[in-house]
């Protein structure tokens, strides 16, 4: 032991000169035998001769040095590769500061001096058992921008519990918890850590845990928990749990939302999809679902923002570029002022460079859509919205459509319980019918459903049969059908408004261009712009072609039957 305790002090000198008296106290502490000179130089001889000619231990008064000529020290490589990886974080190369700093910690085999003296152990272990752990963050900082949040949950809680009062590494499994879409779990980690500071040293927690912790309740992450200097915005609402179907569009969405990530012909192109439909069909869910799917693909982070206000109203697009920055840092203060041009520069330059993915939720317009759109193929945005927006060039169209009766069953069963559909398939299969494949109604009724145990399904198709209590019944909560489809009438001019009110009252749910034209008493190409603004708002659907290459036209049945409910009770 003493021999090693020898080696260690002269190599932790790095090449200077290392007193007898300082080594004494490192081998016996503060009684050293009357010998200590002699033994002293027994212990420098025999490690000449283990070391052989290629060290060299040199007696300079007044005491030794070591130089290890040729040879490598472990300590020194891996401070010359943390040095190196922690400059990589800091210029944002990611990818890099990982490789790096997962090469230094390999180095650590072990507990640091475990074959030294007590008084060695006790004066150096500290400080090099700081510098492993400060390395160990900035290698999670990593792994976490690069989305490897999942992983890195199960090493940071063990971290955590090896170092309660560790602020940074709460912090940081705070994130990965966040990321893995375990807010409650953060938000516990936060207290359970609060409360072991106040009660064994009297103190709230830092300034930089606390930032952590407020970031998590408003859904980003600073930078301190990540990269110093760049935050990185986790803003996605949670996953859908019991998300059902859509399989082929949720493997479109995949393709183009990961294109510059595969190396695929064409990565080079801004990559975005749109998906359009009517109310309550789903877009939301399925944008979401796709975007947790592909997340990992977005280290630099993933933004998301509703473009309607709660009233329905489209908010503008300095507020929307406003909340964006926020989301990737800019302070409120840094922003006031601004006009929409210095907003929309900031932004593009926030994102430069950057793999974010961009959910802009529930779009009304082009003019809105137009400057949240990244302008580089490292970025992705994925916009869902009722009517087409021309403005976004480039954009993969999915169409969203109320699911087929397969999808419908497994979604009512998903929200229901199983066992239970499983058990009464005949009465949610009626249930189901009244429906219509609206994935906003299935979950009204499969939520009642969850909620009264009793109640079989047959009771509650029983009720929805009734076509003057049907949107009575499909509602619950917050969720409202009626309201959600008669929200696409916000924006519909006075003489839309009315065309849609008049077709609503046609006897068939279908109808062609010249019956439209009809009943609007309008010439016919009056009919078809009318018509088109009513499918562009989600409010019609076109069916199939018509004759003589017309379309024909439909209302979903939930709408038309929304949209009758509302004209009565208007004249009423």
């Amino acid at each position: 032991m003493k021999q090693h305790t020898v080696l260690a002090a002269l190599l932790l000198a790095r090449g200077r000169v290392v007193s007898d008296d300082c080594l004494s106290r490192l081998l016996w502490g503060w009684n050293p035998p009357a010998t200590m000179n002699a033994q002293l130089y027994s212990h420098v001889s025999r490690l000449r001769r283990l070391l052989g000619d290629e060290v060299s231990i040199t007696r300079m008064a007044p005491g030794y040095a070591l130089d290890i000529g040729s040879c490598s020290f472990d300590l020194a490589t891996y401070e010359r590769l943390s040095a190196a990886g922690h400059g990589a974080l800091l210029a944002g190369d990611i990818d890099t500061a990982g490789s790096l700093l997962h090469e230094a910690l390999s180095l650590w085999r072990g507990p640091v001096l475990t074959n030294v003296t007590e008084q060695l152990a006790d004066a150096e272990a500290p400080s090099l058992m700081e510098a492993r752990l400060a390395t160990l963050e900035e290698r999670v900082a990593a792994d976490l921008a690069r989305g490897m949040h999942r992983r890195l949950v199960v090493e940071l809680s063990d971290l955590v519990r090896e170092h309660p009062l560790r602020e940074r590494l709460r912090g940081q499994l705070m994130t990965a918890l966040v990321g893995a879409g375990r807010k409650g779990d953060a938000l516990h980690v936060y207290h359970e850590g609060r409360r072991l500071l106040v009660e064994e040293l009297g103190v709230e927690p830092g300034e930089e845990l606390n930032a952590v912790y407020h970031a998590v309740l408003d859904d980003t992450v600073p930078a301190a928990a990540a990269i110093p200097g760049r935050v990185v915005p986790l803003m996605l609402p949670p996953d859908i749990a019991d998300f059902t179907g859509r399989e082929p569009e949720l493997m479109s969405l995949a393709d183009e939302l990961t294109l510059a990530a595969s190396g695929a012909e064409g990565a080079w192109r801004p990559r975005r999809a749109v998906l359009l439909g009517m109310p309550g069909v789903g877009k939301t869910a399925l944008a979401v679902r796709a975007a947790h799917a592909t997340r990992e693909h977005f280290p630099d982070g993933q933004l998301y923002v509703r473009l309607r206000a709660d009233d329905g109203s489209a908010r503008s697009p300095e507020e929307l570029l406003t909340v964006l920055l926020r989301a990737l840092g800019h302070s409120a203060r840094d922003l006031t002022g601004l006009g929409p041009a210095a907003l929309i520069s900031r932004y593009s330059t926030a994102l430069a460079g950057r793999r974010v993915l961009v959910v802009l939720d529930d779009a009304v317009s082009d003019t809105q859509v137009a400057p949240l759109l990244p302008n580089t193929p490292q970025s992705a945005v994925l916009v869902t919205a009722r009517a087409p927006l021309p403005s976004v060039e480039g954009a993969r169209i999915t169409v969203v459509e109320p699911l087929d009766e397969s999808a419908a069953l497994g979604l009512l069963a998903a929200t229901a319980g199983r066992a239970r559909i499983a058990a009464s398939e005949q009465g949610a299969r009626a249930v189901l019918a009244h429906c219509a494949g609206l994935p906003l109604a299935i979950r009204v009724v499969g939520t009642r459903l969850a909620c009264r145990p009793y109640w079989e399904p047959e009771l509650l198709a029983e009720r929805l049969a009734d076509d003057d209590r049907r949107l009575d019944e499909l509602r619950f909560g917050a969720l409202n059908v009626q309201r959600r489809l008669l929200s696409a009438q916000h924006g519909l001019s006075r003489e839309e408004a009315v065309a849609l009110e008049r077709l609503a009252t046609l006897d068939s749910a279908e109808f062609d261009t010249d019956t439209a034209a009809s009943a609007l008493v309008v010439p016919r190409t009056e009919a078809e712009r009318l018509l088109d603004a009513l499918v562009d708002a989600g409010m019609l659907q076109i069916r199939r072609s018509g004759g003589r290459w017309a379309a024909c036209y439909g209302f979903h049945p939930l709408v038309r039957l929304s949209v009758r409910s509302a004209t009565c009770a208007q004249a009423a």
